[in-house]
């Protein structure tokens, strides 16, 4: 059941925060305190990443219980590969997983919102959090030092996947096919 009544003392576990990203969905908790506002049921919680901000009952999501992942099959995970072979013929995944470690780190966005970190370069990110505050500056200042070249390598292996297909590589193209990949990199993360 998504949202159960929570008592303090009790754990829960983030599957969803509106407009937030110190704390990831995933990240588990401790209610410390419980308590309704203007109709709405609200818990304080010491999140194990540090942080203690409260869910809302109306904007947030959140579950008490561990679920066990479904078990993929090896077969499952073969057609997974092959089905995104590319991402590891034209990318530098090595590369780019690290750089979503980092982006992971500094906790600017949640996991499904990190596509466009891998395209936007340093300039562009700079310009996005430059009124915001960071609460992980030296992660992030990780980001900043390779956002330019997650860029570059997301165009190179974007041109690379144009020549060898025979599209043209203009810029409406590259533009389109960076958030396609972009995607495809960070599904191929979340599943590794």
């Amino acid at each position: 059941m998504i949202n159960p009544k929570l008592k303090p003392g009790e754990r829960v576990i983030l599957l969803h925060m509106n407009d937030e990203t110190s704390v990831l969905p995933g990240t588990w908790g401790t209610v410390k305190r419980v308590y309704e506002l203007f109709g709405t049921d609200q818990y304080d919680v010491e999140w194990d990443n540090g942080s203690t901000l409260s869910l809302i009952g109306d904007e947030d999501m959140w579950d008490n219980k561990e679920r066990k992942k479904k078990t993929i099959k090896e077969d499952d995970r073969n057609k997974f590969f092959m089905d995104n072979i590319d991402v590891f013929k034209y990318f530098n995944m090595k590369f780019l997983k690290k750089y979503l470690l980092m982006i992971r780190e500094a906790s600017i966005t949640n996991m499904y919102g990190a596509g466009p970190y891998l395209y936007m370069g340093r300039e562009r990110i700079e310009h996005e959090f430059k009124y915001q505050d960071i609460h992980n500056e030296d992660a992030f200042e990780e980001v900043l030092d390779h956002a330019n070249q997650a860029q570059a390598e997301m165009i190179n292996g974007v041109i690379n996947y144009l020549e060898e297909k025979g599209i043209e590589g203009d810029m409406s193209n590259i533009n389109r096919y960076l958030q396609r990949f972009a995607t495809k990199i960070v599904q191929t993360y979340t599943f590794l």
